[in-house]
């Protein structure tokens, strides 16, 4: 069977091309620039929204559960919105760092603030090195520093059992010693830690200064890590039985509607002269329900995900062509705007707000 005519693909090769030649000053443009120093702002309990401590109110009760408390709650205001907040038990040398990270994303005039938070348990070792076991669900584009040991546990949201995998490793690493508490001493920490962060990246080439002094910028091989993420359908850590999900219902139900729902329509049309729209509006609504529940079940949701389990399965078993009408496009935007609106639901740093 001829491939083309075929709107879909001709999506995906318009929007690769777009996104390897053109997408370079665009990324360096939407990341902030990297202060040399945090500038930093604690943050008491009785400065927290209602949404913030809503938030963390469950989080604050997983760790008081094993015996960590609040520290030291704080923002660095020369860079973003993010939350900070620093858990200690007085009889375990580790830490527990909760970060609520702010995500932004636009609709023409609409700027819309979400969040999402990672938790990591850190214990530093004798001899200089850090073990860190966390559960950010996103993959750094940064490179790691030689003293940082990490165990990634993504979308592990039980911090008990985040923290017995954490004591496990640390038993086998050496001899702790006592971690940082209090507002100045925690500050100290992570200032230490962000010099460390900043020379060794300038080292690797993934940062340099800007013009004057005072902070950092990306360099073109963390755009082009960028890219490649977008090309990586598992940029974003999903667990297991959430991706075997996605990929079953975005593969199920275009079939659905190419082999079974549109040749019924088509058979019970007859001679009417609309009758050829029907067909395509039945299968155009299965793509538009797989991108709502591949959205509503939280898998991945890039548009190289979207073409690898509704296109390709649709192709193979059902022809290689569908003429012009973009129906995966269909289900990729459908499923980009309802995780949006998924996300808005659990907004604590700020509210929408528009800009013109």
């Amino acid at each position: 069977m001829p491939i083309f005519p075929d709107g879909d693909l001709f999506a995906f090769l318009w929007t690769t091309a777009v996104v390897v030649f053109g997408s370079h000053a665009q990324i360096k443009k939407n990341t902030a620039k990297i202060p040399a120093r945090y500038d930093f702002e604690e943050v008491t309990d009785s400065q927290l929204t209602p949404a913030q401590r809503e938030c963390l109110r469950p989080i604050d009760a997983q760790l008081e559960a094993i015996n960590y408390r609040p520290d030291c709650t704080f923002r660095v205001t020369n860079y973003g919105h993010n939350l900070m907040r620093r858990y200690s038990n007085a009889a375990d040398p580790a830490t527990c760092e909760l970060m609520v990270v702010e995500v932004k994303s636009r609709v023409g005039s609409v700027e819309t603030v979400g969040n999402v938070h990672t938790a990591s348990f850190t214990t530093r070792l004798s001899d200089g090195r850090r073990l860190s076991t966390r559960n950010m669900p996103v993959k750094s584009v940064m490179d790691r520093l030689p003293h940082q040991i990490m165990q990634e546990f993504p979308n592990l949201t039980d911090l008990a059992t985040l923290k017995r995998k954490h004591d496990s490793r640390a038993g086998q690493l050496g001899s702790p010693i006592p971690a940082p508490h209090g507002r100045e001493a925690i500050f100290n920490d992570v200032q230490s830690e962000h010099a460390r962060f900043c020379d060794y990246q300038l080292s690797r080439g993934i940062l340099r200064p800007v013009s004057g002094g005072g902070s950092y910028e990306i360099t073109n091989k963390v755009a082009n890590r960028g890219i490649f993420n977008f090309f990586n359908p598992f940029s974003k850590r999903v667990a297991l039985p959430q991706t075997l999900l996605s990929a079953l219902i975005g593969a199920f139900l275009p079939l659905i509607g190419i082999l079974k729902i549109a040749p019924v329509i088509q058979a019970s049309a007859g001679n009417n002269p609309f009758a050829f729209q029907a067909p395509v509006l039945a299968i155009a609504a299965c793509y538009a329900f797989a991108g709502v529940l591949m959205a509503l079940i939280g898998g991945p949701q890039s548009y190289v995900w979207t073409m690898l389990v509704t296109y390709v399965p649709a192709h193979f078993l059902a022809g290689w062509t569908f003429g012009w009408i973009p129906y995966t496009c269909i289900a990729h935007v459908v499923c980009h705007y309802v995780g949006q609106a998924k996300a808005r639901r659990g907004l604590v740093l700020q509210n929408v707000s528009t800009r013109s």
